[in-house]
């Protein structure tokens, strides 16, 4: 499949003759991008909107769309944190850690300035988001609290990364037709990007201090 090579160019024409697959699409790359070690080199929001957008030209209902979404990312946060919390430090060790340790350890400082609400945040930083999960799991974050925030914080996040591409390709599909669908686009395209441009300012500006790079992320 195209999105295994991480090419959303590919893989837009690709759901387009395969339209049952774009649900499961959404799912596979929701998962990539919230776990530990492929989300750190997944073009997630590229992929997710090229995704969405064959979605929304009439291949896939917006509920189901979300539902995609949100399953994908709850699993993939799950499984880090549960890594987290296998291995421990252990997996400081582990490839791409072990060439890049400090990842988790600006992961661990973000964690330590904001406590367990850090799970909700960084799943809208982009080169804190990976690794937060695991970080949780490696400081013995308690499960419950744990997945009650990765839920709570996936609803909130499968509509900010889905609905701008949605609602570009159902306007397309439309051939700009409604002026409802292009205003309703307009809108939560800029509540989207505001919302994560706000994250990052507020969250993320703080965690610098100089310590180090951040994993790369788009």
């Amino acid at each position: 499949m195209p999105f295994a090579s991480f090419d959303a160019s590919a893989l837009q024409p690709w759901l387009e003759q395969h339209p049952a697959w774009v649900a499961a699409a959404i799912a596979l790359i929701s998962f990539a991008e919230s776990f530990a070690i492929l989300g750190i080199a997944v073009p997630g929001v590229a992929l997710l909107g090229a995704a969405a957008f064959v979605a929304g030209s009439g291949a896939l209902g917006l509920p189901e769309c979300l539902l995609a979404a949100f399953a994908g990312a709850v699993a993939g946060d799950g499984v880090s944190f549960l890594l987290g919390r296998i291995f421990h430090d252990d997996i400081k060790r582990a490839w791409p850690f072990r060439r890049n340790p400090e990842w988790i350890a600006n992961g661990e400082r973000f964690f330590a300035r904001h406590g367990a609400k850090s799970v909700a945040i960084g799943r809208f930083v982009g080169p804190i988001r990976p690794v937060i999960p695991l970080v949780a799991g490696i400081l013995n974050m308690r499960a419950r609290p744990f997945f009650l925030i990765n839920a709570v914080s996936a609803l909130a996040w499968a509509p900010v990364y889905i609905l701008p591409g949605y609602y570009l390709g159902a306007a397309v599909d439309t051939h700009l037709a409604s002026p409802r669908i292009l205003l309703t686009m307009a809108v939560v395209a800029l509540a989207a990007a505001g919302l994560v441009f706000w994250i990052h300012r507020r969250f993320l500006a703080g965690n610098g201090n100089g310590s180090g790079p951040l994993p790369p992320h788009d």
